[in-house]
């Protein structure tokens, strides 16, 4: 619970410097646009000192040059991987994380060249920069209300399961004495423990329904999920869930203690069936939040890069600052690499059936999901120091506007060995 508040938390900073839409200086256009290379001389008071390589791009956004054009004469073997980059690419290329492009570039030319090949460019729409759909207000709030609905009922049968299981174990405490006897006494004493198992059955029965019902709450009102899994998970726990009404159904109408007994072994063999696929279920939510925290991440580090081309332009010493967006870049390109193994592992769960190895891979998934979720906190923690940073140093955070630009993302294209 305390890493989901965590993760909402960090949603909720990020949330509020990363609306939809991302205003930029000095813009002409953010479609692709058409590139040429040119060998622009640098001077100093001497004269030339070097040619070095330049992106000259029409119908771009200035700051992703400046910023692409400052890692490139960093490295050395960055201007003939440049030079060689096919046309169509280049903008690929300027569309990348800074984590993305100095991964790219730490390849010999003609890997980096070969690994270019498999991405490309998809347009996004504005409205699902940070959704993968879109859900109507009034049936977020119904879906609110029905998991805390939901969370209450699972309270209200784990208090009475207890209160029932104590009565229980106090008769069946005195029931000892009972041996061999039939008396009135110890007849109602018997009636009595057969009741109270059988409010054990229902109570255990409504505390597993009332769980799923959680989960499926939480499914319903992710906008981060995507709708066939979304889709998939909730009639999976409906069809879970009539399951169990049956064996409540059979609980109340057992009058033996046999047929109590088979009422509990119902519901425990449904338990067992399903609590793999229920924590599955639970860590695609969690996954899910995940990615929509990532998606705000990416997008704010493209705010960050337009802020310090900004400021640059002022003649504001970015240097310090720019080593911490690289670190914040890198972490949060590291918490998209566990986030997307987790993705691969989840993905065969859903089609696993062993019971054992359904297991393994949710626990292995959970702990990739962990270990992405601990990055985006570090990465939070960087986050706040370089908007500190930004504001001592006279800088201001790119303001958000509505634009007619269209917005891309750089997407990878599995291949045949993937």
């Amino acid at each position: 619970m305390k890493k989901q508040t965590a993760i909402l938390m960090l949603a909720v900073l990020l949330a509020s410097l990363v609306p939809v839409s991302l205003a930029q200086g000095n813009v002409e256009s953010a479609k692709p646009g058409t590139f040429t290379f040119k060998q622009p001389e640098v001077t100093s008071g001497n004269g030339p000192i070097i040619k070095t390589p330049k992106l000259v791009a029409e119908n771009t956004i200035e700051w992703r040059i400046k910023k692409t054009d400052k890692l490139i004469n960093k490295i050395q073997t960055a201007k003939a991987f440049i030079e060689e980059l096919p046309e169509e690419k280049v903008n690929v290329f300027l569309h990348m994380s800074r984590a993305q492009q100095k991964g790219i570039l730490a390849m010999d030319n003609e890997s980096a060249l070969q690994a270019m090949e498999k991405f490309s460019l998809k347009p996004i729409n504005k409205s699902m920069m940070f959704k993968k759909r879109i859900i109507a207000a009034n049936r977020l709030r119904q879906a609110e209300q029905n998991y805390l609905r939901a969370r209450q009922n699972y309270l209200k049968s784990l208090n009475s399961y207890r209160q029932v299981k104590t009565q229980f174990l106090e008769a069946k405490e005195r029931l000892r004495e009972c041996k061999d006897v039939d008396s009135e006494e110890c007849n109602e004493l018997r009636e009595r423990a057969q009741n109270h198992s059988r409010e054990m059955v229902i109570n255990s029965a409504n505390m597993i329904i009332e769980h799923l019902n959680k989960i499926k709450e939480k499914v319903e009102s992710s906008e981060t999920m995507d709708t066939e899994r979304a889709e998939e998970i909730i009639s999976e726990i409906d069809g879970y869930i009539s399951e169990l009404e049956d064996a409540i159904a059979q609980a109340e109408a057992a009058e033996t203690k046999d047929e109590i007994k088979d009422a509990a072994k119902t519901v425990s063999k449904i338990w067992i069936r399903i609590r793999n696929r229920e924590r599955l279920h639970a860590a695609s939510v969690v996954k899910a939040r995940v990615w929509g925290i990532m998606k705000r991440s990416e997008h704010l580090e493209e705010r960050l890069d337009s802020t310090l081309a900004n400021m640059e332009e002022q003649g504001i010493n970015v240097e310090d600052i720019d080593a911490k967006v690289d670190e914040f870049s890198a972490k949060i390109d590291e918490a998209k690499s566990k986030y997307e193994q987790a993705q691969d592992l989840m993905d065969g769960a859903y089609l696993e059936e062993d019971k054992e190895k359904l297991k393994e891979i949710v626990d292995e998934a959970k702990q990739l999901i962990n270990e992405a979720h601990e990055l985006l906190k570090e990465a939070h923690a960087l986050l706040v120091e370089i908007v500190k940073d930004i504001k001592s140093a006279g800088g201001e955070i790119t303001p958000e506007e509505e634009t007619e630009e269209e917005e891309y993302e750089v997407v990878e294209e599995e291949t045949e060995e993937d």
